[in-house]
């Protein structure tokens, strides 16, 4: 790590203390209670300054946030936020997603999309394929671009995959950081990044993964991109770290894009975390720049 900046060690060993490993069982325990309790409408963050206003509005039962909603631009961002589908957006998130909307004159909707263990994937591709209809309806000549990090850069995948099977457009573009791209976890390549990964813990994901499956085989494409017909994508770009264990799937995602043809980037933070572009920290800047530069393309 000697060329990683002084704040992204900092941040890594902030990251090592803050997380405390739940296990399975607890991890199972939380998820029954939060299930139990029902879910409770998402609120901004109130602590969080954000630069740019952002707008509120709900359709079919499904928050959506707006960010620089008249722009002009010929082009159009959904963004989905991560969380190993059972969390809601965190600050980082917002505190991100305020910098790239400075520097990029496009419209942002941001949808608060069902999570487990209100709800399974299945109804969460029902929501967001009536939320694209309604997109692409409303807004027939933008380009659009779908954005996500961690699991929501694997759900972004999933849709764009399952959009070509029903004879929907495909999204012009993937901006990805640190999809999940397989639910299974199985690579082999993964154990020696499980040691260095600070924040990312597979026992407790294998648990959020089974919520959101609900049944269905982790290997359905909806849920591991990885398993599906990656030459319906159109332009690709990921963004990893090497200090989070997702990383070999992720490579393994673009050798896959290479193969067949498909217009991809892999952009690899050396020693960085996950979804290390949300991160205070020098490399976060110039990770958000290049994405910048991707989407004005």
């Amino acid at each position: 790590m000697s060329d990683v900046s002084a704040s992204a060690r900092i941040c890594e060993r902030l990251i090592r203390r803050a997380v405390t490993p739940k296990g399975k069982n607890l991890t199972d325990v939380i998820l029954k209670y939060k299930r139990y309790k029902g879910r409770k409408k998402y609120n901004l963050p109130l602590l969080v300054k954000l630069s740019e206003k952002v707008d509120e509005v709900e359709s079919r039962g499904m928050q959506l946030f707006y960010m620089n909603p008249e722009s002009k631009s010929d082009t159009l961002i959904i963004y989905l936020h991560g969380g190993a589908y059972v969390e809601e957006m965190l600050p980082f998130h917002w505190m991100m997603l305020d910098k790239i909307t400075a520097d990029v004159d496009s419209a942002f909707i941001i949808p608060d999309y069902p999570l487990a263990p209100y709800a399974d994937f299945e109804e969460c591709y029902k929501q967001l394929t009536a939320f694209y209809h309604k997109v692409l309806q409303y807004y027939p000549d933008k380009k659009i671009i779908m954005m996500g990090d961690s699991a929501g850069g694997g759900l972004a995948l999933g849709l764009g995959m399952y959009f070509a099977s029903i004879g929907l457009p495909v999204p012009d573009k993937h901006i990805l950081m640190s999809p999940w791209v397989d639910l299974v976890m199985d690579n082999p390549e993964i154990e020696k990044y499980i040691k260095i990964d600070p924040s990312l813990k597979r026992p407790e994901l294998q648990v959020d993964a089974s919520y959101w499956a609900n049944g269905t085989d982790l290997k359905d494409y909806r849920l591991s991109p990885i398993y599906g017909d990656v030459s319906v994508l159109k332009d690709v770009t990921l963004l990893t770290g090497t200090h989070e264990f997702f990383h070999p799937d992720i490579v393994k995602f673009n050798e896959m894009l290479e193969e067949t043809g498909v217009k991809t980037r892999l952009i690899i933070g050396e020693g960085l975390c996950h979804v290390y572009p949300a991160f205070p920290i020098p490399e976060a800047d110039e990770a958000i720049k290049e994405i910048c530069r991707i989407i004005k393309e």
